[in-house]
């Protein structure tokens, strides 16, 4: 097994000190649970879910979708032009 080295400032080592009491473990267990965690892979859909509920995104499965403009392209420019004519646009009485 590898020995690793590192340097900790007095806070992080007093943070570090504390969880290894509560735990009732050695601070080299800790860090290799820690890191195993953190270097884990991780399964994208969940990733994606806790950022949209960190910043408060809706899950688009539940939104409405907006009106695609660049689909009705041809239609927008009809009525804008039947706007400016001022002739009733396409569908109005």
């Amino acid at each position: 097994m590898a020995i690793l080295s590192i340097r900790l400032d007095p806070e992080l080592e007093r943070q570090l000190d504390l969880e290894v009491a509560r735990r009732r473990t050695t601070r080299s267990r800790l860090v290799q649970e820690m890191l195993r965690a953190s270097l884990a892979p991780q399964n994208p859909a969940r990733l994606l879910q806790e950022a949209r509920a960190a910043y408060e995104l809706p899950d688009p499965a539940t939104v409405e979708t907006k009106t695609d403009l660049a689909a009705n392209t041809k239609s927008l420019a009809r009525q804008a032009v039947a706007r400016k004519r001022g002739k009733p646009e396409p569908g109005e009485a």
